[in-house]
């Protein structure tokens, strides 16, 4: 390499990413696709085990939205459960539904204290992601796309300067490059380098976890009298949130459809240790989680047969947090930069938020030779407030595990920001396809920070209110009844669609059935505000326009899979039951 003016060698690379995970390699591809030289340098190598394993539909949507402005359509490949299916592997499970349950220490679980909330069909259907082959495959996506990768190569160094960074490995190989994006996960080399961390963090949440893969686990309706909760779905086809005071459990099954050909189920157990305690001295964690889960009974029974099939982890507090994501010349970005909980699958929709709001930054920054701070200000903010908000969702839920009414209205309030935020980027998304210009989604921008809220002020009034009702309970300033009561009320607000059932206390299943959003469409043309009518009318009917594209869907995929569940004329499209 050439000299540089400064002294160093001249850049062989116009982005480095450290990290080859989702964040790294997606990140890779955009930029690669869009005419930078880009290395990739991590130091595992693939398959490896990853969590983050559970979509959501604005997750889904959002790497559609990523897919489309920036060129990537193989991307598209993986937002709905039946092209991962058909494109990347069958070893994925399917989502139909979010399903909860609640649970007390030593006694069975009550059938009318349970929620679901099925993912509307005629939108799409959610993934599972079996993350060892779903990375490994978006590494080939940025390989196929000109990235470079260089794995095995742990990271000692990283040394930003005036004229470029210089990255250095274990095994004394250094590169040059103009940028650095480290997206390596908690031990971020940056992140150590430049004494990124905040200490102590201040996130609000406490968690640890415990977690692994595992075969036979007893699909969870096996374990209780048929149609005792009454649900839209089997709770085995989708993501089953077991609740508790003071924690949760996941189960994320990847064998829960009829053309399953992997039989693992991803467990994980987060335990508030302000409650629960940390690691014990001397036991292993499985069976620290036996112990645990020993005391709520249906837990139990749904693992009994169960064993991991790998070593299980056992982390101590999850959370932290950075001083600072972004300087002259680096980012930090994704888990390299803080990590909250689990809870609600908001890890993978940030990481999507990052990478759409840098990827176009960082070309015009390269187009401009021009790296200074200020261009990348907004891609800072975004990532600290989305630690803030994600923070402040998931620790207001920890709250309310403690008090099912209470727990009952916040995860009301939970799926209707769920659902705004998904009406927001289904009529962005729609519009980029319909006039390819990416000014439409300049409002994104705008609300991305905020958990993708719409910007209307009576619906952030009403949510900011709900959360500092259950901050009071933590707070000790009043009871989990009377706060309960005051979000149940809050939730007859009339910017909530009235059809969904959410402010109806005896309405425990949300399911979005063609019926539920013909009425949901009349309430927004009819009684809702304008600003959230308009809302509501465009991200359902703009975005179902497209539902039976081929780039968009797998139609034959869908019809594949509904043949299957036949039990004669779906045999030879099932895998051969193991001997």
């Amino acid at each position: 390499m050439a000299d540089t003016p400064g002294g160093g060698a001249r850049p062989e690379y116009d982005v480095a990413i450290l990290g080859s995970g989702m964040a790294g390699t997606i990140l890779a591809a955009v930029l690669a696709r869009n005419g930078a030289k880009v290395l990739i340098v991590d130091a595992g190598s693939h398959p490896k085990f990853a969590i983050g394993e559970s979509t959501i539909p604005y997750t889904s949507m959002l790497m559609r939205l990523i897919a489309e402005r920036y060129g990537v359509p193989e991307l598209k490949g993986f937002t709905t459960f039946y092209n991962a299916q058909a494109q990347i592997t069958t070893d994925g499970g399917v989502k139909k539904n979010f399903g909860f349950l609640y649970h007390r220490e030593g006694e069975r679980q009550n059938p009318a204290e349970c929620h679901e909330f099925p993912i509307p069909k005629i939108t799409h259907t959610e993934n599972h992601y079996f993350r060892q082959d779903l990375d490994a495959w978006l590494l080939s996506v940025a390989v196929k796309h000109g990235a470079k990768t260089v794995q095995q190569a742990r990271i000692v160094d990283v040394e930003p300067g005036d004229d470029g960074v210089t990255v250095t490995a274990h095994t004394g190989a250094t590169w040059r490059s103009r940028f650095v994006v480290d997206a390596s996960g908690f031990r971020a080399p940056l992140a150590t380098k430049l004494g990124l961390r905040e200490e102590p963090t201040r996130l609000r949440h406490h968690s640890r976890s415990i977690f692994t893969h595992m075969i036979d686990v007893t699909p969870y309706e096996e374990t209780v009298p048929a149609g005792i909760h009454g649900t839209p779905d089997k709770w085995s086809e989708g993501t089953l949130h077991h609740i508790f005071p003071g924690g949760w459990l996941w189960v994320i099954p990847f064998n829960n459809h009829p053309r399953a050909t992997n039989p693992l189920v991803s467990v994980g157990l987060q335990l508030d240790p302000r409650i629960h305690g940390w690691k014990p001295e001397g036991v292993a964690p499985e069976q620290e989680f036996r112990d645990f889960i020993a005391r709520f009974p249906n837990i139990a029974e749904q693992f009994r047969p169960a064993r991991a099939v790998r070593e299980w982890v056992s982390t101590g507090r999850l959370q932290y947090s950075p001083r600072q994501t972004i300087g002259y010349r680096w980012c930090l970005t994704s888990h390299a930069a803080g990590f909250i909980d689990p809870l609600f699958s908001r890890g993978m929709s940030n990481t999507l938020e990052i990478i759409n709001a840098l990827t176009w930054r960082l070309l015009a920054a390269l187009s401009d030779d021009d790296f200074s701070v200020e261009r990348f200000e907004y891609v800072q903010n975004l990532e600290q407030r989305q630690l803030d908000f994600n923070d402040n969702l998931v620790a207001n839920a920890y709250t309310s595990f403690s008090h099912y009414p209470l727990w009952d209205a916040w995860c009301r309030v939970w799926s209707f920001g769920q659902l705004a935020a998904t009406m927001e980027i289904n009529r962005a998304y729609a519009k980029l396809l319909d006039t390819g210009d990416t000014a439409v989604l300049a409002r994104l921008e705008t609300i991305a920070p905020d958990g993708a809220l719409p910007s209307y002020g009576p619906l952030r009034q009403m949510y900011n209110q709900v959360s500092q009702e259950v901050i009071d309970v933590q707070e000790d300033r009043q009871g989990a009844d009377v706060a309960a009561k005051k979000i149940m009320q809050l939730l007859q607000s009339d910017v909530v669609p009235k059809p969904i059932g959410l402010a109806d206390p005896d309405v425990r299943f949300y399911n979005g059935t063609p019926a539920v959003a013909a009425k949901t469409l009349r309430w927004a043309r009819s009684e809702a505000p304008p600003e959230i009518g308009k809302l509501f009318v465009e991200g359902l009917t703009l975005f179902i326009r497209h539902r039976l594209s081929r780039q968009e869907y797998n139609l034959g995929e869908e019809l594949r899979h509904a043949i299957a569940r036949r039990p004669r004329l779906g045999r030879r499209l099932r895998p051969p039951a193991p001997r």
